[in-house]
């Protein structure tokens, strides 16, 4: 009886593990917004991600740039693709409130739930495989860069020699979505659903045996 007793006890530690975790979650995620965001360029590249700030604190228009604690954003993560959809990199540039990316270039109006102006997420330094997505033509107005592009966007990569190359080029902007309230706490859920089902296909016995 002392192993079931054992075994009764981890899964009750489990259960209540998990409701505490959502709990939490729950509370953290009562002020916050998140949002997803995606880009595609005209031969396929493409990038998706994810930011999120707190509604109590932050004004309608969202401004971030370079390196330190954030103004108003809590976290950015960014994700790179090849045309096949083959994943190239992915990167945090900011996380809870501190950005790690010297270049960053954030600027978002939650009225319109539209990204605008200057946009530079992803790495960049000076290393092979660094990825950034970046807003050309914005950029260059206001004096941060001096190339000569014709299109908005580029997606930008370094090679294995630290080389700069510009992958894909659009004029397509980057877009918006809110991610609906409650989604992590179902995908938590759906976690302990699979675990719960994978250990019953795998623990069979279920009868309580002497020990």
């Amino acid at each position: 009886m002392t192993h079931l007793f054992a075994k009764t006890t981890i899964s009750m530690a489990t259960t209540t593990g998990l409701m505490l975790a959502i709990a939490i979650t729950t509370n953290d995620l009562a002020y916050a917004t998140e949002f997803q965001f995606n880009w595609k360029g005209d031969t396929g590249y493409s990038a998706k991600g994810l930011f999120n700030y707190d509604t109590t604190t932050a004004p309608n228009v969202i401004s971030e740039a370079g390196l330190g604690a954030t103004n108003n954003l809590q976290s950015i993560s960014i994700s790179f693709f090849d045309p096949l959809n083959n994943l190239i990199n992915s990167f945090t540039p900011v996380l809870s409130g501190v950005s790690n990316y010297s270049f960053l270039r954030f600027n978002f109006d939650s009225t319109k739930e539209q990204i605008f102006g200057p946009f530079d997420v992803g790495k960049d330094d000076e290393l092979p495989g660094d990825t950034w997505l970046n807003n050309n033509l914005a950029l260059i107005d206001e004096g941060f860069s001096d190339e000569v592009l014709a299109k908005e966007f580029g997606f930008n990569n370094r090679d294995a020699a630290g080389t700069k190359q510009i992958l894909d080029l659009s004029n397509n902007s980057v877009q918006v979505s809110k991610v609906p309230e409650g989604s992590i706490i179902i995908g938590l859920l759906a976690v302990w659903n699979l675990g719960f089902t994978f250990k019953q296909k795998f623990n069979p016995k279920s009868k309580i045996q002497n020990c």
